[in-house]
């Protein structure tokens, strides 16, 4: 059984990320589109409903990284071993943004060189499956929404 949990950053308190349920509300409380995180409480229980930013919603791709961090839709990665091109001199050769591919109903990576790279083939863009890469190498440095100044180096 896998782990189906979403996160989104919410309206009340821009810095603070929320994980739980996702609910989408046509027509809320305030009869506008509401979208929503419910937490779930340590005891496993449902706890608070939080209104949360729509393009901040992204869902646990089921995942962590190498510290045991859940890895999440927008999450940005480091790593080290990109699995068709590999430079053992290299101490991060990519960073990439996690996706959702629609198309293919799978969670993936939208690759970019790391700029210290010396690794042939990884260029800005490439889009691969996220289970082609091995989790022991990755770690979340930011996501989209907190740190895109990440993608603007690339």
């Amino acid at each position: 059984m896998r782990e189906i949990l979403f996160r989104g950053k919410t309206l009340s308190n821009e810095s603070e990320w929320v994980e739980g349920f996702y609910n989408h509300i046509p027509c809320g409380r305030f009869q506008r589109d509401e979208h929503c995180i419910q937490t779930i409480n340590e005891d496993g229980r449902i706890g608070q409903l939080y209104n949360v930013y729509e393009n901040t919603v992204g869902q646990f791709t089921g995942l962590t990284d190498k510290n045991g961090k859940k890895i999440f839709e927008g999450d940005l990665l480091n790593g080290f071993s990109y699995p068709y091109y590999r430079s053992e001199e290299d101490t991060h050769n990519y960073f990439a943004e996690v996706v959702w591919f629609d198309g293919n109903c799978a969670f993936g990576l939208v690759t970019h060189k790391h700029p210290t790279s010396t690794v042939r083939g990884i260029s800005d863009g490439n889009a691969d499956f996220i289970e082609g890469f091995d989790t022991d190498d990755w770690e979340i440095i930011g996501n989209i929404h907190d740190n895109p100044e990440l993608l603007e180096g690339a």
